[in-house]
């Protein structure tokens, strides 16, 4: 497995992972997360080529997800390949970090389409991870070409009538000329409540 580190702000660090996350490899992630120490309070780890994890690349992201909770920090993972998915969703780790986190956004990026898959509740608390998730996705639709963007609603527990309203600002607020918007796999009452945006 390799690992590329990417500093992108003060406080936050972007690790890529490629390849496979296991109990050979597992001590490597291990070393690199350490290295940061309290320097940061957001570890994002991008998995868009990590084709496989193991129990002990679990207890890796366990531990870190622990440590960066310490420090009131933040632990993101993203672009997860869908047999990673089904390890987190078997092993109940994705239920784990909706525990810890009440909201957990897993984003996809395909050709010209990004996938944010919402999981947990969203209420004025979270609705900032959303809007970040989105405005990330507007900076980067030009260098990627982005036309589609598919917020998955189908593992939202909850939605605040308040959320809902913000909810409908963020969408507005991060839209561009080419964009199209898709709300996938939401309850009728939330589809109608955003439906002027999509």
């Amino acid at each position: 497995m390799t690992i590329y580190a990417n500093k992108i702000d003060k406080s936050t660090v972007l690790l890529s992972l490629d390849g496979r996350l296991d109990a050979a490899n597992a001590p490597l992630l291990e070393r690199k997360i350490n290295q940061w120490g309290d320097e940061i309070t957001k570890l994002v780890l991008d998995f868009s080529k990590l084709s496989y994890i193991s129990s002990m690349g679990l207890r890796v992201l366990l531990h870190a997800q622990k440590t960066m909770k310490e420090k009131k920090g933040r632990l993101i993972v993203q672009n997860i390949c869908e047999a990673v998915r089904e390890v987190f969703q078997i092993t109940g780790f994705l239920q784990l970090m909706i525990e810890e986190e009440k909201l957990v956004i897993i984003r996809k990026d395909e050709t010209d389409c990004v996938t944010l898959s919402l999981n947990g509740e969203i209420d004025a608390g979270n609705i900032s991870s959303v809007s970040e998730a989105l405005f990330k996705v507007k900076e980067e639709k030009t260098n990627k070409h982005i036309s589609t963007v598919i917020l998955n609603m189908e593992n939202i527990h909850s939605l605040s009538p308040n959320a809902v309203k913000q909810l409908n600002h963020i969408i507005a607020d991060t839209a561009w000329e080419e964009r199209k918007l898709h709300i996938q796999n939401a309850s009728e009452d939330i589809q109608a409540a955003l439906k002027g945006q999509m």
